[in-house]
């Protein structure tokens, strides 16, 4: 069992004069593919396939057939070129960086000329130094990815075994540190991504002072006490001033003669009443926290941070009916109520920060506390945790682990490693972070899926695999994650047994997998149910502006395709006769008894979570899929 730091904060500043200098190179950006003869505008932060869709070269991949159509883009090599300017002045700093916040996935940094750095995940920020490289004037900047079946390929072979791929018919999913939905899913078609997905930037550093600080905190009475420990680089050498301000009032001065005096702690007592709770069962209060340092030659540094203050225990003891999965927040049991979500469009940077910032105002509107971020997707921008933060959400982030990883391989070790340190280092500053899960369904999947049989592991080879398996999900990342809480899979129970009923998390698909009735929600509350769910279609308005009128027909081919469940339609048509007495006969009638048990089945399911506060106390989560 841990229990979460108290204190949980960003950093939004440091010093006002010595900062690193950020340009954004977003601009003047074109894509390449010699193979194609290709050359147009390219939109960065964007992708390859957009930028191709802008330019009429490919059909919009989800209009009718046209997934076939767009498949080849994956295979080419793309190169994205852009031209900046860099002056005297800038060339005189002390250093200068290259950042890429996201390149997905396998990329050469090319700068005037010359190869400054590769990268192989699309999770990781990514910085090269450029010094040596720049020129005062025009500089020309280029990145080129290659394939990403070529980078997969490499690492399974150096593997030397198979990985089990359901929803990856190339088999290399599990091979590369890419969005899993991207190579298919239940709910996306294949559309394997290539681009600067996130911002890029030139960091020049001046070489001045900057100042941060590490903050603690020690409950005493009906108070919690901040301290604050000043961290410099570069630090000043001539004596100052410094001011300690909380919540823009200013709390402590002090005149700084040397080291000592500017690294000495401070510390301000905040009252108990003032923590930070999840949305419904307190105030999401929210600190600013403010270091001002002046030296005589009259340099102010400055150290800015937002701050929430709250405990979070993630309990999995043993009681009299199994074994407990429960968060505590600040010493309280809180029922959790929430979603799971995916990334709000296929086409990452499309939606931009404000997609992620609507389904947070979606989870407050329904009256939620609790998002689980599911790992085949992607880790969600900074405004998405920011908007949680204010809306009292807490967040189960699965690190984005989709698949059986090959962890017994040094460089993939190394490379996750670098993804984990950054994702953790990143959202653990929010107090709205509540858990860390290493994977989806893993655990459960290798004990009851068959997997061993489907993919030929067997003996030293399916010994190896889960050895692997078990060392990096329950040991290492279990390190990575630490303070935080940590579960090393959800669910940690299988559903369609009594024993999964009792211990852990659960989740239930007996309706949509196995055929069961709506009924059998009321029967089957777990501990904490982390997934459960019933699928209905549309409304024919969104069907229409993908498919052809003459598609839009129940039992069309085209209608058919955008089931992408290998259960088919067969579930929905038989829980539509169950509960409704009927069978549809037009797409209209269709579409609408799909909806309506699918809102029997969660109210059904919420109903029966809900009467067990107090007894099991498990956790429920209403699915949903996003805009």
């Amino acid at each position: 069992m841990r229990t979460g730091i108290l204190v949980a904060g960003i950093a939004v500043g440091m010093g006002l004069h010595a900062q690193p200098l950020l340009r954004t190179l977003h601009d003047d950006w074109q894509i390449h593919s010699e193979a194609d003869g290709i050359s147009i505008p390219a939109v960065v932060p964007g992708l390859v396939h957009t930028d191709l869709l802008a330019a009429g070269i490919i059909p919009d991949p989800f209009v009718g057939n046209n997934i076939d159509s767009v498949q080849w883009v994956e295979q080419r090599t793309w190169t994205y070129r852009c031209t900046f300017s860099v002056t005297e002045q800038e060339m005189a700093c002390k250093a200068a960086t290259l950042g890429f916040d996201g390149l997905d996935t396998y990329a050469t940094i090319i700068l005037n000329g010359q190869v400054i750095g590769n990268a192989d995940n699309m999770f990781r920020q990514w910085r090269f130094a450029a010094n040596g490289h720049l020129r005062a004037g025009a500089n020309l900047l280029e990145v080129r990815f290659t394939p990403v079946a070529k980078g997969a390929e490499a690492l399974r072979t150096r593997y030397g075994k198979v990985l089990p791929h359901d929803s990856d018919t190339s088999g290399l999913a599990p091979f590369v540190r890419k969005a899993a939905f991207s190579f298919g899913w239940d709910f996306a078609p294949r559309l394997a991504t290539t681009g600067i997905w996130r911002p890029v930037y030139l960091e020049l550093d001046q070489g001045g002072p900057a100042l941060t600080a590490s903050v603690t905190t020690k409950p005493m009475g009906q108070h919690i006490r901040v301290s604050i420990k000043p961290e410099w680089t570069n630090m000043p050498t001539s004596s100052g001033r410094m001011q300690l301000w909380w919540n823009g009032r200013l709390v402590e001065k002090r005149t700084v003669r040397n080291t000592a005096d500017r690294t000495a702690e401070w510390t301000v007592d905040v009252s108990a009443n003032e923590r930070w709770w999840p949305r419904g069962s307190g105030p999401q209060r929210l600190h600013q926290l403010r270091l001002v340092a002046t030296s005589s030659g009259h340099e102010q540094v400055v150290y800015e941070r937002t701050i929430g203050l709250r405990t979070i225990t993630l309990d999995q003891g043993r009681d009299t009916i199994g074994e407990r999965f429960q968060f505590i927040i600040n010493e309280r049991p809180i029922f959790m109520r929430g979603c799971n979500i995916v990334p709000p469009d296929v086409f990452l940077p499309r939606g931009g920060d404000s997609a992620w910032v609507a389904l947070v105002r979606h989870m407050a509107d329904a009256h939620m506390n609790m998002v689980r971020v599911w790992s085949g997707g992607v880790y969600p921008p900074e405004a998405f945790f920011h908007a949680c933060d204010t809306a009292g959400i807490l967040v189960w982030q699965d690190l984005m682990f989709g698949y059986m990883v090959p962890a017994g391989d040094s460089a993939f070790l190394a490379n996750a490693h670098e993804e984990v340190r950054q994702q953790v280092e990143r959202i653990g500053a929010h107090p709205c972070l509540a858990v860390f899960c290493g994977n989806n369904e893993l655990d459960v999947a290798w004990s009851n899926w068959g997997w061993q049989q489907r993919y030929g592991l067997h003996g030293q080879d399916s010994a190896a695999v889960r050895n692997d398996h078990l060392a990096f999900f329950h040991d290492s990342l279990a390190r990575w994650t630490a303070p935080f809480p940590y579960t090393p899979s959800s669910p940690l129970s299988n559903w369609g047994n009594a024993a999964g009923l009792r211990n852990g998390d659960l989740h239930y698909w007996g309706v949509w997998h196995a055929d069961s009735s709506l009924a059998s929600y009321t029967r089957n509350v777990g501990r904490f149910m982390s997934e459960y769910g019933f699928q209905s279609y549309p409304d024919s308005t969104t069907l229409a502006r993908y498919l052809a009128p003459e598609d839009l027909v129940l039992g069309s081919a085209a209608l058919a395709r955008r089931q992408l469940s290998y259960r088919t339609d067969k579930p929905l048509f038989d829980r539509i006769g169950e509960e409704l007495g009927e069978r549809p006969l037009t797409l209209g009638a269709f579409i609408q008894a799909t909806q309506a048990v699918q809102a029997k089945g969660y109210g059904l399911a919420i109903d029966a979570q809900s009467m067990h506060i107090g007894q099991l106390t498990p956790a429920a989560w209403v699915p949903y899929y996003g805009s």
